[in-house]
Formats: structure tokens, C-alpha cells, sequence
């Protein structure tokens, strides 16, 4: 064979493993660990199947004591490669990613620190083909966590776990109520929205408990109509109804929140349905008289004027 013919061969060679060599920094995520469930896949994918921690932070601390902790308000991704390689992590949507839950005393981080972000990453190693981190967000609307070697992408979705209800907010009270009137037929609506110390809206559980002095009042129920909780007032007794709804809400100031709003008060008249018809029934016999009245006066009016006008300037009588 040719010295030509042999560097041919060399290079053809040569460029066969080039082509089925994997180079050393480009290695797959063979499992992830989300606190106790393991997954090699990106088998939560979805807003609808979302990683949500056991417990909501009103604690304001980030918490993670293990992952069978019912007091964990953060979800921890436990990463394996399949050799050494390069981890990296960007979050979207109001997540946030950590990769220690305290700093160098041991003190655990609060929510609001600036050592989460959007990203974080790290490296595995021949010893240790593992990579922890930790994600959070205040939001029950889910966010994305995406978690990348130089060969491998898959995608997470994390939300947070909504608190008890904290904040009483756009309460409406009817203006007026209609005394006797029975709670089928009442049009007298309390509405009111229900977050939680974050701002999340509230739709289930026990609702604040609504008082009416001089009538009664139903309980609430929640429209996925009109997103608002809802509830009458009816059967009123009295000239006029007080109208109070009071939240059972646990005070976390000490945690560094803004006091809970928990109560909202109206007073307005209530008026007889009877006593309104007959006062509409008075109402319509002086019109009809002063229409009459009005009428009569029109038509001799109308009278003398024909009697001085050429016949076909002459006006109608009503």
C-alpha cells in the first residue's frame, strides 16, 4: 500500500472515533430524587402535576428538616449523573432555587434572601455523582425547573402550598334589604374575596362567619363563576341591618407579616315589601290624578284655541 493510500486510511480512521466518542463532560442525568419520590424522567412536566411541599411558609425561614418532614416548605431535587459532569439549574414563574437552606452559623435563610435566584449549578464527581438543590415559591401557580448536563435537559414544575385564610378583601354589602324576604328569594348578596398571607386566593375550607342584628344570614359558598365567596341576608326584621363578617385567621406578625385583615362591617336600611308596594300604589294614584287634571286643563285649552283658527290649524285633544 501507498504511503498516500495508508495517511487515507489514517484519517478515515481517526475520524470514525471522532464520531462515536462521547466526550467526557457530555454525560446523561440517570435519576432524580424530589424529596422521596424518585424519577429518571421528567415524569411531573405539567402545571397540573406539579412538586408541592408539605407545608406553606408562613414560617418565613426555609425549612427542610427531611423529605418525610410535614414541616418542609421546600421541594429538594436530588440529581445523578452517569459520570462527572456539570450540573446547571434555571428556574422561571416565581420559582426559586437554593442550594444550601442555611448559611454558615446554621441559621436557616428566609424567604426573601438573595442568595436565591433563577440559577444555580455545580459539578458531580467520579466519588459523588450527585447534585442537590433546593426549589421554592409563595405561588400556587406553578413555575418550571429546568435542570441541564451538556447532554441531557429535563423540566420540572414546582408550586406552593397555599396557607389558611388570612385577608378579607372586596367585601361588598347590598345597599338595601327587603324585610320578610326568605332566603331563596333574597337578592341581598355579601361578597368577598379570601387570600392567604401571600395573596393567594382562597376557595375552600371554612369561610368567615357572617352576622346579620335584625335579620339572618346563610352561610358562604364559593362561585367558580364569579370567583368570590358569596352569601345572603335575608328575613329581615328591623328598619335597618348590621352586617358583619369576622375571619378566624392566626396573627403572624411575629413572622414578620402584615397583620391579618379580618373583619368588615356595613349597616343599610330594610324596607317592608308591602309597605313599599302600597307607598308605589299612592305614588301611581297622584300621577294618574295630576295626568287627568292635566288633561282637562289641555283640552279646554285646545277648545277655545280651535274656535280662533282656520280649520286646518286646529289641534287634537288628548
Amino acid at each position: 500500500m501507498s504511503k498516500k493510500l495508508i495517511a487515507i486510511a489514517a484519517a478515515a480512521a481517526l475520524a470514525l472515533t471522532g464520531l462515536v466518542a462521547t466526550p467526557a463532560s457530555a454525560t446523561s442525568i440517570t435519576g432524580v430524587v424530589i424529596d422521596a419520590e424518585a424519577s429518571v424522567s421528567a415524569s411531573h412536566a405539567s402545571n397540573t402535576s406539579a412538586d408541592v411541599p408539605a407545608s406553606a411558609m408562613t414560617s418565613r425561614t426555609l425549612d427542610y428538616a427531611n423529605s418525610t418532614s410535614t414541616s418542609r416548605n421546600v421541594v429538594r431535587y436530588v440529581v445523578t449523573t452517569a459520570s462527572a459532569t456539570t450540573v446547571s439549574v434555571t428556574s422561571a414563574g416565581g420559582v426559586k432555587v437554593i442550594k444550601d437552606l442555611a448559611d454558615a452559623d446554621g441559621v436557616a435563610y428566609k424567604i426573601d434572601t438573595t442568595v436565591a435566584s433563577t440559577g444555580v449549578s455545580g459539578t458531580t464527581t467520579a466519588s459523588n455523582l450527585t447534585f442537590t438543590f433546593y426549589a421554592f415559591t409563595t405561588s400556587t401557580t406553578a413555575g418550571s425547573v429546568v435542570i441541564s448536563t451538556p447532554s441531557s435537559s429535563l423540566t420540572y414544575y414546582v408550586k406552593g402550598l397555599a396557607g389558611a385564610a388570612y385577608n378579607l378583601g372586596s367585601v361588598k354589602f347590598p345597599t338595601s334589604i327587603i324585610q320578610s324576604q326568605t332566603e331563596a328569594d333574597s337578592t341581598a348578596v355579601v361578597s368577598y374575596v379570601l387570600t392567604d398571607v401571600f395573596g393567594n386566593a382562597i376557595t375552600t375550607g371554612t369561610a368567615p362567619t357572617l352576622t346579620a342584628l335584625g335579620a339572618s344570614a346563610s352561610g358562604s359558598t364559593y362561585s367558580t363563576t364569579r370567583k368570590v365567596w358569596e352569601a345572603v341576608v335575608y328575613n329581615a326584621t328591623a328598619s335597618s341591618v348590621a352586617m358583619a363578617l369576622n375571619l378566624s385567621a392566626t396573627d403572624l406578625s411575629t413572622n414578620g407579616f402584615a397583620k391579618p385583615v379580618k373583619t368588615a362591617f356595613a349597616s343599610v336600611s330594610a324596607s317592608d315589601l308591602a309597605g313599599q308596594v302600597t307607598t308605589l300604589t299612592a305614588q301611581v294614584a297622584t300621577l294618574t290624578a295630576t295626568v287627568s287634571a292635566l288633561t282637562t286643563d289641555y283640552n279646554a285649552l285646545a277648545t277655545k284655541y280651535n274656535k280662533l283658527v282656520k280649520k286646518s290649524k286646529r289641534v287634537a285633544k288628548k
